[in-house]
């Protein structure tokens, strides 16, 4: 009886069959699955604080547009007005403006319009600062 190498290896089953499938594993996608979980979380969590940028540029906006628009009304007041008499005056939409005689040079009023939210005594949001002289009349 003659032994034949090729045909005991073909009798012979494999202890380890070679994989021949592609694709993931379940470890790998899960591990996948976390990875881009965090990604995720990570820029909902940037949302709210562009959305609290935009909301306070805007009101930036809005209150400097209030206290050009004031600054403006007041330099159109004639100089001896009691609007623009030495003192504070609180306005419309929490403007107040403080006027002082006689500043920076003498026969001129230097005007300080500040604009805040939520009430007139809070942290000025716009501080604007005009100066009017006294014309001819």
């Amino acid at each position: 009886m003659t032994f034949s190498p090729s045909a005991s290896h073909a009798a012979v089953p494999a202890a380890h069959p070679a994989r021949t499938q592609a694709g993931f594993t379940l470890i790998e996608i899960m591990f996948a699955m976390v990875i881009f979980s965090i990604g995720v979380l990570a820029l909902m969590a940037c949302i709210p604080m562009a959305s609290k940028g935009v909301m306070k540029s805007g009101a930036q906006t809005r209150a400097a547009s209030i206290a050009s628009e004031a600054a403006e009304n007041l330099l159109t007041v004639p100089y001896g007005n009691a609007t623009i008499s030495s003192g504070t005056h609180d306005g419309l939409y929490y403007t107040r403006w403080v006027v002082e005689d006689d500043q920076p040079l003498t026969s001129c009023k230097r005007i300080t319009i500040t604009v805040a939210r939520g009430a007139v005594a809070n942290t000025p949001v716009v501080t604007l600062v005009v100066v009017t002289p006294q014309s001819g009349g």
